[in-house]
C-alpha cells in the first residue's frame, strides 16, 4: 500500500432488493451490511403517494419545516411526524450550538427513556457505562461499520431519544437513514 493510495469509497453491501424490503425494518437485527437504499425501503410505513407532501412522507415524516438557528445564517430542515404512535423528527443542517459552525444531521425520537449515551469509536457503537442493560445488548449485535456509524452519537433521556453526526465530505450523507432505524430500535428495547 502506498503513501498516497486510495480506499475504496463504496463499500459491498449485501442483501435483498431494496423494493423487496419496503416496510419490513423490524425483520432487521443489523442493518450494517445493507445498503442505505435497502433499509429506506424498510423503514418505509405510508403508501406511495403520487405527490408526496415530502421525501420523507413514505417514512411517516409528511411534514416539513425551515428552522432558523441562532448559530446559522442557513435555516435547517426538518421534517417530522409520527412512526409507531411516536413524534419522529429528521433535522438537517443543523448547527448545535456545542459544534460552533459544523453542520449536522439529527434524527429525533421523542419517548422518554432512562437515561444513556452511545458513541462511535473505530467503526464501532460504544455504550456509555451506566446504560441499561437492554441498549448494551442491542449495541452488542451490531458489526462494525465505519462508513455506517461514522461520527454518530446518540442519547437517551426523559426527552427521548436523539442520533446526531456531522456532516463531513467522508460521511456518509445518507447516515440519517441508519440513525432512525437506531434509535426506533432502541425506543423498542427500552418499551418506549
Amino acid at each position: 500500500m502506498g503513501l498516497f493510495s486510495r480506499r475504496a469509497k463504496n463499500v459491498e453491501r449485501s442483501g435483498p432488493p431494496a423494493a423487496a424490503m419496503r416496510g419490513r425494518a423490524g425483520e432487521i437485527d443489523d442493518p450494517s451490511g445493507l445498503g442505505w437504499e435497502v433499509l429506506w425501503e424498510a423503514l418505509k410505513t405510508e403508501p406511495p403517494a403520487e405527490d408526496p407532501p415530502t421525501i420523507t412522507a413514505e417514512l411517516g415524516l409528511g411534514e416539513e419545516h425551515e428552522l432558523p438557528q441562532t448559530t446559522s445564517d442557513m435555516p435547517a430542515t426538518e421534517f417530522s411526524g409520527s412512526r409507531k404512535g411516536r413524534a419522529v423528527a429528521l433535522r438537517m443542517g443543523v448547527v448545535p450550538t456545542v459544534w460552533r459552525d459544523r453542520g449536522a444531521n439529527e434524527v429525533q425520537l421523542q419517548a422518554p427513556v432512562v437515561p444513556f449515551r452511545i458513541r462511535e469509536d473505530d467503526g464501532r457503537l460504544v455504550v456509555e457505562p451506566g446504560a441499561p442493560s437492554e441498549v448494551e445488548e442491542l449495541i452488542a449485535g451490531l458489526a462494525p461499520a465505519p462508513d455506517v456509524w461514522r461520527d454518530v452519537e446518540v442519547e437517551g433521556g426523559p426527552d427521548g431519544i436523539l442520533a446526531r453526526r456531522p456532516i463531513k465530505m467522508k460521511g456518509n450523507p445518507q447516515g440519517y437513514v441508519y440513525d432512525l432505524w437506531l434509535v426506533e430500535r432502541l425506543a423498542d428495547r427500552l418499551g418506549a
